[in-house]
């Protein structure tokens, strides 16, 4: 396994926050923070934080049933504290969504920066407050994103200065990427080689655990879990036919139940 980047430096930080949403690059990520931490003497300043999306107006759960639980056990599994937070201003993205009228996009994420972002720049003001610093607290950010995965997630750098911080603000803080240069067979062997607890939807055909109902999502994606999450579906498509607004620009949900069903 590849060793932890040169230049992320856990003297220069005050706590190391890693973002879970249990998916299975999410648990790499913990494990390469932790063991990286542990040999640095510094696994005390690990934290585990999972953003919790709410549900839908019916009750639905807008994430896997179960990936807070698996999120819980990664930071079980190294001994780590573990935290769940959410977006104060929202009850959920699917209140989130409905206010807005449209579904997040590729040029409009507001899921993942009022969903994940927020949530944590909260957290690391939190964490900041507890340790009592007299100075801006000096956070490092851990995500699970790889190159692999798109064009623009290979273009980013492992660490750099994340635009939580801004200007004039309480908080510095450093994006990491652990796992940035990892292949999906590679997070795989990962988790076996260690026993990391994964998400039983990947068992089921899923290969990645955003929301059960990403428009981000590959088509293939939300045919199968339209298939394993039958109610919710057909909550979006009614929500699709209310607000007048395609789920997808390539496909719609109606058509999406229709593959589902055949």
């Amino acid at each position: 396994m590849p060793a932890a980047p040169a230049e992320f430096d856990f003297d220069a930080h005050d706590v190391v926050i890693v973002g879970d949403s249990g998916g299975k690059d999410s648990g790499a990520t913990v494990h390469e923070v932790c063991t990286h931490a542990d040999k640095a003497g510094q696994l005390h300043k690990v934290r585990v934080l999972h953003c919790d999306l709410g549900t839908t107006e019916r009750g639905h759960l807008i994430e896997w049933p179960g990936a807070l639980d698996v999120a819980r056990a990664h930071a079980k599994q190294y001994g780590v504290p573990f935290a769940v937070r959410h977006n104060k201003r929202w009850g959920s993205l699917w209140e989130r969504i409905r206010a807005h009228g449209n579904w997040p996009g590729f040029f409009a994420r507001y899921c993942t920066a009022e969903g994940k972002t927020v949530p944590g720049r909260d957290f690391v003001d939190e964490v900041g407050a507890e340790l009592r610093l007299g100075r801006p607290v000096r956070a490092g950010y851990a995500m699970g994103m790889r190159a692999e995965e798109s064009r623009a997630r290979a273009a980013k750098p492992a660490v750099e200065r994340h635009r939580m911080s801004g200007k004039g603000t309480k908080r510095i803080v450093t994006t990491w990427l652990p796992v940035h240069q990892l292949s999906t067979e590679q997070v795989w062997q990962l988790h076996r080689s260690n026993d990391i607890a994964h998400h039983d939807a990947y068992d089921q055909g899923m290969r990645r655990l955003s929301c059960r109902a990403c428009p981000l999502a590959h088509t293939d994606d939300l045919v199968r879990s339209a298939q394993l999450n039958p109610e919710l579906f057909a909550e979006y498509a009614q929500a699709e036919a209310d607000m007048g607004k395609q789920f997808k620009k390539s496909i719609s949900l109606r058509e999406i139940i229709e593959r589902a069903r055949s």
